[in-house]
């Protein structure tokens, strides 16, 4: 078995089952397996699954586990010498995959990832790799200077214009292939990450153990989720509102306390703070960077708050 697709399905069933059909019309010409682990869908996704997909190695979960603990689960059965962890809300076509696999061949066993480019469903580009969390790379992204530097110049896996394989920090989890070996070897994706952040925190540490992630524009896939409708702040309560701005300082503080620290992450927002300050003066949308400021104040309250809680308790 060459390749492993590990799809995370919770209440997808039509775009999983548009996702399903994509892979197997695509051109993929080594031997895979699909692995999907549900967790505990209700609107139908087991029996779409086991009527339309029945080749489907299908593992039910009795409760939500999330990202990451479900990939580890698919990747524990997984037989492939690579694994794709592949969003629900994707679509795969022509020969992309069997690209990656054909690139992957290609590279030494210090690369344990890469990620294809990432499109919009207008075929705009919605991902191309991201350098890792650090002083530098933050000044990098928030005052674009990738945009005008030479990409010598420029820290690993930020931005660059060439459109060209790169060593960078960590690809989008819509999809992302991997040695499975190296995978399950450091631990798979941290399960301490509740929810958004598995995918730089696993960059981070893969890197820290040694091994690269590379960045292959010549695969590309589609990632509809990138352009879904988001419900306006508007509509919420001022409770619910509240209770929305909690959960992302919660794991926005999770995803750093297992990669840079709370410490590092201040002073990161403080450049992304003083970049908003700085932008609101030279821009017309004057709302917009009010509103970039003052969330960031939050976010340095809240890491604060619980650095000095992690002193006290030690």
């Amino acid at each position: 078995m060459k390749l492993s697709i590990i799809i995370v399905s919770y209440n997808t069933k039509d775009i999983l089952d548009e996702c399903l059909a994509s892979i197997y019309d695509s051109q993929i010409n080594d031997p895979f397996e699909i692995i999907v682990v549900d967790n505990c869908s209700k609107d139908g996704t087991i029996e779409m699954i086991e009527g339309k997909y029945p080749q489907v190695i299908l593992i039910k979960n009795k409760t939500n586990n999330l990202f990451a603990i479900a990939n580890n689960q698919g990747a524990k059965v997984a037989k492939g010498k690579y694994l794709l962890l592949l969003n629900s809300d994707t679509i795969v076509y022509e020969d992309n995959l069997q690209k990656m696999i054909d690139y992957f061949d290609t590279l030494d066993e210090q690369v344990i990832c890469i990620g294809p480019k990432i499109l919009n469903k207008d075929k705009s580009i919605q991902s191309s790799g991201f350098p890792n969390s650090g002083i530098l790379e933050r000044i990098t992204m928030c005052f674009n200077l990738y945009k005008f530097l030479p990409p010598w110049l420029l820290p690993m896996g930020a931005p660059c214009r060439v459109n060209k394989p790169r060593q960078v920090g960590w690809v989008s989890g819509a999809c992302m292939m991997m040695r499975r070996d190296k995978y399950l070897l450091i631990g798979g994706l941290n399960e301490n990450i509740e929810f958004y952040g598995e995918e730089p925190e696993f960059g981070y540490r893969s890197n820290k153990f040694g091994y690269k992630t590379m960045y292959y524009p010549y695969a590309e896939i589609i990632h509809l989720g990138g352009v879904s409708t988001k419900k306006e702040k508007e509509s919420y309560t001022q409770e619910q509102f509240a209770e929305i701005q909690e959960t992302r300082l919660r794991r926005y503080f999770l995803l750093q306390r297992e990669t840079v620290g709370a410490k590092k992450a201040i002073w990161m927002s403080r450049v992304v703070l003083g970049a908003a300050y700085l932008k609101k003066m030279l821009s017309s949308k004057k709302e917009y960077f009010r509103e970039a400021i003052e969330w960031e104040k939050k976010v340095i309250c809240y890491l604060e708050e619980k650095s000095n809680e992690k002193t006290v308790t030690h």
